[in-house]
């Protein structure tokens, strides 16, 4: 089951939240002949998100669902789900409101104070996953970090949950190494935005 990551930055401005980001035509506002109007839930508007995702253990380290993924034990999510704050952007909130009743999406948020305390380096996962056979014996005695230095020429570099004929290994990441794009992308445009308080991420995830 795959998943989809939209992230929101907003700032705190004159004690309200504002969306950091442009607006752009929403695809689905399209017109519809038999209500001889536009879709009600579909705004002709919508934000652009700060990041988008399909990355499982970004999602089970950001909403701690769909977990545990390709590990030993489940990850240590930033906070459990909060549902969206009360207080969002006008832009954010119209966008994501409308699906606020669907099992299928999840909604939660995070001042950049958390995301940054929250130990992306320090926290270590013990991986669990299966590589072609002729690459596992580089997994021996579960090595600190993907052996990507080392893998076969021969051998395309991939892992997963099953691969027929595979082998099953672990090794040892930090967060910061699993989701590299969010930690070494995403948090540092958080970071600019103002101080770390102020500064929050919203975020919607869909399976």
């Amino acid at each position: 089951m795959g998943v989809t990551i939209f992230g929101y930055a907003e700032v705190l401005r004159s004690a309200a939240w504002d969306f950091v980001g442009e607006m752009a035509p929403n695809p689905a506002h399209i017109y519809d002949a038999d209500l001889d109007d536009y879709p009600p839930e579909q705004p002709e508007f919508m934000p652009q998100p700060l990041f988008e995702s399909y990355h499982k253990e970004l999602a089970a380290i950001l909403t701690g669902l769909d977990n545990p993924i390709r590990s030993s034990v489940p990850y240590t999510p930033v906070a459990s789900p909060r549902g969206l704050p009360p207080d969002l952007s006008t832009e954010v909130a119209r966008w994501l409101r409308r699906h606020k009743a669907d099992p299928s999406f999840t909604h939660t948020w995070f001042t950049r104070r958390e995301l940054d305390g929250f130990g992306w380096e320090d926290r270590i996962m013990r991986r669990r996953a299966m590589v072609d056979r002729r690459a596992a014996s580089l997994f021996a005695d579960c090595p600190c970090g993907f052996p990507l230095a080392n893998w076969p020429a021969d051998v395309p570099v991939s892992y997963a949950g099953f691969i027929r004929g595979g082998v099953e290994v672990e090794w040892l990441e930090s967060y910061a190494e699993i989701v590299p794009e969010f930690y070494r992308e995403v948090l540092p445009r958080l970071a600019v935005l103002g101080p770390p308080d102020d500064v929050r991420l919203v975020l919607c995830a869909s399976w």
